[in-house]
């Protein structure tokens, strides 16, 4: 668990949170289940982009067995990952760093290394995937029709900088903002505490836009001011939830029955309000969302910390940020071979559900190959393109 910094006077002076050997390895566990679940999330097949061709959206609330085995697995058990993510960057970049204007700068030069470059070089890669399927006559029918004659020097800027192609980017887009407005953070957690996530909170429930896509996002701001606000009250010396002493005891039994209770909720959400799009469902589902980030992180130290001791574990987990970025196009191109491959609009129902477990697990499969090879006999060019992870 996250130890607590010793406080030696009425006064708390920062110093480092300690980062345990058991806090490391569930951390890079969690990381790397994340996004196992990222790639089901993005698996998800019913709709008209995958089974025609076409840039239509998915439907949410697919009736049948498939619509609910989808939509399970898709919208509820693995919609946590972006908010995990968030809270982890918050806490890393915070648990170590004394505001001031040369260390933010420090942290913003590695950043830029670490994610801005990587962001680019992974745009390009997709952008040059995407031109690339409508060019071979043997894919171009996979894909929509007439990309490349409306492909000008606006959209091209348009598809590396703003609507990547490979759009899990979104991400680090959003982290990028997140790490600019780090100063205003530490402003807020130091003077209003734990009310500094109300200002991200309330926005991020009422569905707030502020047209700047996905580069400004209240839950990225939400997520990773909770994970500055849990490191900075430990650099202080201030309680917090589960740490300290009695931290690994109290963790594992909230673990113990809120991962179940995520669960639960999950497929009664699922059987009960999957076909819902209103704005009081959504915010439910937000809800359910804030409590997978618990139980994840409370039910890893009761059920999941085994994980961190297997080896397949511990040999793919070096992999986690390669995978990420790497999974899309390619999770696209098995979903539209598989379908077509299965009768395109007319794939039954058993095909539908084949290929949404089928092209994630070959994907993760493709990227860790692709990823070990990279590492093995180019490793400056996988060092580029994983940030040095």
């Amino acid at each position: 668990m996250i130890a607590a910094a010793p406080q030696d006077s009425a006064t708390p002076t920062a110093r480092d949170v300690p980062i345990s050997p058991f806090l490391s390895a569930k951390l890079r566990a969690l990381m790397w289940l994340a996004v196992v679940a990222v790639v089901f999330v993005h698996a998800y097949n019913l709709g008209s982009r995958v089974l025609a061709g076409e840039n239509a959206g998915d439907v949410p609330g697919a009736a049948g067995a498939v619509g609910f085995v989808e939509y399970l697995v898709s919208q509820t058990l693995t919609r946590w990952p972006a908010a995990l993510f968030f809270a982890i960057s918050g806490f890393l970049f915070f648990r170590n760093l004394t505001p001031g204007i040369a260390q933010y700068l420090e942290k913003w030069r590695r950043r830029g290394r670490t994610l801005v470059l990587p962001y680019l070089l992974w745009s390009v890669w997709g952008l040059l995937v995407y031109l690339l399927l409508h060019v071979l006559p043997g894919s171009s029918r996979y894909v929509s029709h007439g990309a490349i004659d409306a492909m000008d020097a606006a959209t091209v800027v348009d598809r590396l900088l703003l609507h990547p192609v490979a759009y899990p980017l979104w991400f680090l887009q959003a982290l990028v903002v997140c790490l600019v407005l780090a100063p205003l953070i530490a402003w807020l957690v130091r003077v209003v505490s734990w009310a500094a996530l109300v200002p991200f909170a309330v926005p991020w429930l009422m569905d707030v836009d502020v047209g700047l896509g996905d580069y400004v996002q209240f839950k990225a701001l939400l997520f990773f001011t909770l994970g500055a606000a849990i490191a900075t009250h430990l650099r202080q010396g201030k309680a917090v939830p589960a740490t300290g002493a009695d931290g690994p005891a109290t963790s594992a039994a909230l673990g113990r029955w809120l991962l179940p209770l995520f669960v639960v909720a999950c497929v009664v959400f699922t059987a009960t309000l999957r076909g819902d799009e209103s704005w009081a469902v959504g915010l439910v589902h937000k809800l359910l969302m804030c409590l997978a980030v618990a139980a994840l992180w409370f039910g890893y130290d009761a059920y999941l910390s085994g994980l961190a001791r297997r080896r397949w574990v511990t040999a793919t987990a070096a992999f986690t940020f390669f995978v990420f970025a790497a999974h899309e196009p390619p999770l696209m191109i098995f979903k539209r071979l598989l379908l077509h491959a299965g009768g395109g609009p007319a794939a039954s129902d058993a095909v539908v559900l084949a290929a949404y477990f089928v092209a994630p697990v070959a994907t993760i499969a493709l990227c860790l190959c692709a990823g070990w090879a990279l590492r093995r006999w180019a490793r400056p060019v996988y060092a580029v393109l994983t940030g040095g992870r």
